[in-house]
Formats: structure tokens, C-alpha cells, sequence
């Protein structure tokens, strides 16, 4: 089973690219070790899917955010990066 990242939750603003289609999607669905679950209702974002690979497919110039149904707003940063992204690719 995957390792579960919880994401930071966070207030959105207009810098922030916002990502939030359902989970089931295939572009949320692989065969990493980690998987993304919401900080506000604990449902998992991504199966098998990183945080790194998500930064990579959308290529955020600042934060990555991911709007989960339960309306809380998660941080998709990569691990030990405090501040922007594009730091970690």
C-alpha cells in the first residue's frame, strides 16, 4: 500500500493553479508509493500517484492546489520544500 501524504490545506488565491476533477480519473490513478489525501475529510486525492509526478504533469509557475468535494483546498508540494514548486522539479 501506498505511503499517504496528507496535504497541506491552505487558502486559495488568484496566483494558485487549481486542479479538482474526480479521483477516479486515470491521471489520478498509478503505481507509486505515495498517494495524496485531502487534510479537510481525509478521502485519497491520488492512488499510486506522487505529489512530484503531479507538480510534473501540470507545471504550476507558483502553488499547485488540488479542491477536493468536501471544499477544502490542499497544498501539492513536494517533499521538504517550503515554498514554490517549481523548486522541486
Amino acid at each position: 500500500m501506498p505511503v499517504q501524504t496528507r496535504l497541506k490545506q491552505v487558502r486559495p488565491s488568484a496566483d494558485d493553479m487549481v486542479i479538482g476533477p474526480p479521483p477516479e480519473l486515470p491521471l489520478f490513478q498509478g503505481l507509486e508509493d505515495e498517494s495524496l489525501v485531502c487534510s479537510g475529510c481525509d478521502q485519497e486525492i491520488t492512488s499510486g500517484v506522487s505529489a512530484l509526478t503531479l507538480q510534473a504533469l501540470f507545471q504550476a509557475p507558483g502553488r499547485l492546489l488540488f479542491h477536493c468535494n468536501c471544499d477544502a483546498y490542499g497544498e501539492v508540494d513536494c517533499p521538504g520544500s517550503p515554498g514554490l514548486l517549481t523548486n522541486c522539479l
